[in-house]
């Protein structure tokens, strides 16, 4: 996992060793949350973070992070709807494996990270083997193991390793909610060395002058349990801010990748925009009494996705296409018969000059209404010859393929 990669120069000097709280204070900051992941009817399934088994009620435990206040150059945190910069990230475990963010580790750590960036530590950390394949709420989710390996690199590990504590996790702002605690994690040797020394009190030697074993009198006593501190209206009020401040940062995350993938998905099918694409374009050219109708066909093949849809039945469309031909050329001979009687109309008027005015008019209406029927097979015989040759390439797609 210690691959050599480009991580941004800057980082968080907020969770630097100087700045950064004793063990036990920062285990104390840790609260669950519960939040419902919901994204637009439209935006399910569209990918990976907005398939139905990863949306709804998300358990987690989470450590408030704190972030610059100059955060004008960053990327990540850019703001929006005139909304400041926030104050805070979240480190995150989800209850139901344990599995940390590392999409919150990156960006507690770089506040000032470009896109670029973070989609490139993205795709590093979605490659390796032991990454969930379960985008959940748009994040990317690391074992614990991997989750301190990263730590080091980034420059974390008192951050993580508070979080991976296997101490009672404070519930959050509503303690009536029932929130799945994460598993406890079993650290190793090589883990423990990274823990902070624990604090050592100078002992006396030997046995006060003052106390004789023989007179003085030891009675049992029952060992007290520590008695839970009542919370304040001052932490019921941090707790409360505290969950809505991670809730909406997993929800934000979740709609940001579901917009993306919007813009590349409409509704959910990205697959059919992605099938083969045929133009039919039919232009009718006439010479004398040759009427002749080219049709140029113009087939596109998108080269990002090899597993196109292909057609179910090229038998029964050949079939079909064929019918359609014969009837269109049925119908050009009805229109070649039709042109014919024109013609003989025009003679007629050509012969009958001397006839009454109404006897005029009427071989000009009959040649109106019969150019009327011209124009309206010409377009029913573009169309069959179009809709013909659209259905042969569509069969004849797979033989090619």
């Amino acid at each position: 996992m210690a691959e050599e990669r480009n991580l941004p120069k800057r980082k968080n000097p907020l969770l630097g060793p100087d700045k950064t709280p004793e063990h036990i204070e920062l285990v104390k900051k840790r609260r669950l949350g519960q939040t419902n992941l919901a994204v637009k009817p439209g935006q399910v399934g569209t990918s990976n973070a907005t398939k139905p088994e990863n949306l709804g009620m998300f358990d987690y435990a989470h450590l408030r992070c704190p972030l610059p206040e100059n955060l004008k150059s960053s990327e990540i945190f850019a703001p929006q709807l005139k909304q400041p910069h926030p104050e805070a990230y979240f480190l995150m475990r989800r209850s139901s494996d344990g599995y940390i963010s590392a999409t919150g580790m990156f960006k507690a750590t770089f506040p000032w990270a470009k896109h670029v960036e973070e989609q490139a530590e993205r795709d590093y950390l979605k490659g390796l083997a032991t990454t969930s394949q379960d985008e959940v709420a748009g994040n990317v989710w690391i074992p614990e193991s991997y989750a301190l390996e990263l730590a080091e690199e980034y420059g974390i590990v008192p951050w993580v390793l508070a979080l991976l504590d296997d101490a009672p996790v404070i519930a959050g702002s509503d303690e009536r909610k029932q929130i799945t605690t994460p598993p406890k994690y079993n650290f190793t040797a090589n883990d423990r060395l990274s823990f902070p020394p624990p604090d050592k009190t100078p002992r006396g030697r030997g046995r006060p002058r003052a106390s004789s074993p023989g007179k003085t009198a030891v009675f049992p006593t029952k060992p007290s349990s520590p008695r839970k501190p009542r919370p304040t209206k001052a932490s019921k009020a941090e707790n409360a801010a505290s969950a809505r401040e991670a809730s909406a940062s997993l929800q934000a995350t979740l709609d940001n990748v579901a917009s993306a993938a919007e813009t590349d998905s409409v509704n959910g099918e990205k697959a059919d925009r992605e099938r083969v694409t045929v133009e039919v374009d039919s232009a009718v050219q006439v010479n004398g009494d040759v009427e002749t109708t080219h049709t140029r066909v113009k087939v596109e093949m998108p080269a990002s996705n090899p597993n196109l849809p292909l057609p179910e039945s090229t038998e029964e469309m050949i079939a079909t296409a064929k019918e359609m031909v014969e009837e269109a050329a049925k119908l050009e001979g009805e229109s070649s018969r039709a042109q014919g009687r024109k013609r003989k109309v025009d003679e007629l008027d050509d012969s009958d000059d001397d006839n009454e005015d109404d006897d005029e008019l009427q071989p000009i209406k009959k040649a109106k209404v019969l150019q009327q029927e011209l124009k309206k097979q010409k377009v029913r015989t573009r169309a069959l010859i179009g809709v013909a040759a659209t259905l042969a390439i569509g069969a004849f797609i797979p033989y090619v393929i």
